[in-house]
Formats: structure tokens, sequence, C-alpha cells
């Protein structure tokens, strides 16, 4: 249920926003969904990003999967994970993006499972109300493996995202590699009826390109400014809750709750998680 209050709020909020009069071009709203939720702060300035990784399985042949995906993130300033209990909207810029996608699974050993997808979408600036088509691929390897009852998933991931503006010149394309390790704690405890497994992690992003990152500055004098900063490669570390049953509906349920910090020459941000994490 957690997920659907988050969504309820941020949609809200976003319709807030249609009567903002500045225009303001946040962190690139078009990669929100492979950056994901968090609250990321550089410069004195913080965005929050939501994530809500929807997804919904079509069909199992062999050692196949097939998954329909439906990522929905939603960017806000000045808003923070704090007020969303309180529904405190914000009150400046707001961004929505939707990149549905197929994803394909592949059982390649007992161990080895080989994951793919590609997305196509489209993301809005709801104060500008530019929209830009987003695209993403990547392929992935996660290894499963067990040492002294810890069990634990190694993976590797390659990636990339782009976009392209709608009727005005803005375009954008990055790359990268992810690398990470996550493993569960040999025990189990129950959170309100519902049991689950205390999970650490650690990964690093290596982007053949740096990911531009633009920050609005509070007008001073009636101007707008803007500080543009690049996200580079980064390092993460969290902790996470894995649920045995996935809470809520199957499109839509949350199977981990975590939270995580990633750091690099720029942009520190505290990220709260709703799915795996590496």
């Amino acid at each position: 249920m957690f997920n659907i209050r988050l969504f309820f709020a941020g949609f809200l909020a976003c319709l807030s926003l249609f009567s903002q009069a500045n225009e303001i071009e946040p962190v690139h709203y078009a990669y929100s969904n492979y950056l994901g939720s968090g609250i990321y702060r550089t410069t004195g300035q913080d965005v929050t990003l939501i994530n809500l990784p929807f997804s919904l399985m079509l069909k199992k042949k062999g050692a196949v999967t097939y998954s329909l995906r439906l990522p929905v993130s939603l960017g806000f300033f000045d808003f923070d994970f704090d007020d969303i209990p309180n529904l405190d909207l914000p009150d400046s810029v707001g961004t929505f993006s939707f990149t549905p996608g197929i994803q394909v699974n592949y059982q390649y050993t007992e161990n080895v499972v080989i994951e793919s997808y590609l997305d196509l979408g489209y993301a809005r600036n709801l104060t500008t109300n530019r929209n830009v088509l987003v695209y993403s691929g990547g392929i992935s390897s996660l290894y499963s493996f067990t040492v002294n009852k810890y069990d634990s998933i190694w993976a590797s991931r390659l990636y990339y995202a782009g976009y392209d503006g709608h009727n005005y010149d803005a375009a954008d394309l990055y790359a990268a590699i992810q690398l990470g390790i996550e493993t569960g704690l040999p025990v189990k405890y129950q959170l309100f009826g519902h049991t689950y497994q205390p999970r650490v992690f650690a990964t690093a992003f290596w982007y053949f390109t740096e990911v531009d990152f633009d920050l609005p500055i509070k007008p001073t004098n009636s101007a707008l400014e803007q500080s543009k900063v690049v996200l580079s490669n980064s390092i993460e570390f969290g902790v996470t809750m894995k649920f045995d049953k996935a809470i809520g509906y199957s499109w839509g349920g949350i199977d981990t709750i975590g939270l995580s910090y990633r750091f690099s020459q720029n942009i520190n941000v505290v990220r709260i998680l709703f799915s795996f994490p590496i």
C-alpha cells in the first residue's frame, strides 16, 4: 500500500504544478526511471525523484520469462520524503516520466540469469510543457551463490539511456557499466505480519559519458539562473528488507524496501528503494 500512497501524493502534486509561471529545466527528468528514487543533493540544492518500478509478467516458456515494464517517475524540487506522510505537496518544479518496455529473462544455468530490456516512452516537464522522447536498453547477468548460509547475488550490467526533445532542440545519451553484490543475512523477521529477510549491498557505476545534471537556482531580482553539474562515476551501498511475498498488487506490489547512499564527485544521493537494488 505504501507505493500507492506515494503515487497519489505525487500525482496530486503534479496537478498543482500546472499553474507555475517559472520555466525551469531540472535534473534531467528523462533519466529519472534509470537514476532511481532518491534525494539528489548538489551545490546546496535538492531534487527528489520518486521511482515506481511497476511491472507485469506476461509469459514463461521454458527457461525464458517475458515481462512488461511499466516504470513511472515523478520529480520535485523543495520536496523531501519526510513531507509524504503529511501530504505536504511541493510548490515548485514537477516532472513526470513513463517509459514502458519489454524485459526478457533467460535462466542460463541454475545459478545464472541473463536479463535484457528495451524501453520507449516519454517524459514531461510540467512547468515548461515540454516533452522528450526517452529510450533505453540494457543487458545484465545475475549470478546467485551461497557462502556460509549467506545467500548472495553478483550483478553485472551494461545499459544506455537517451532522449530527444519533441518540437524543441534537446538531446542527450549516456551509457554505463554497473557491478554490484547483494547479500542476505541468515535470519528472518516479521513486519506488520509480513516476513522479510534483511540484506546489504554495494555497487559501483562507470559512465562512458558524464550525465548532465541541471539544477535551478531560485530567482533573485526576477532573474532565474541555472547551475549545471554532471553525474560522474559513483559508488552506492545500503540495506534492504526483502519480503517473502510482495505487498500490494501483482503488477505494482513491493517486494523490497530499503535505504542507500550514493556518492560521486559532484552529487550525493540518499535513496529510498522499492525494488532489487543492484
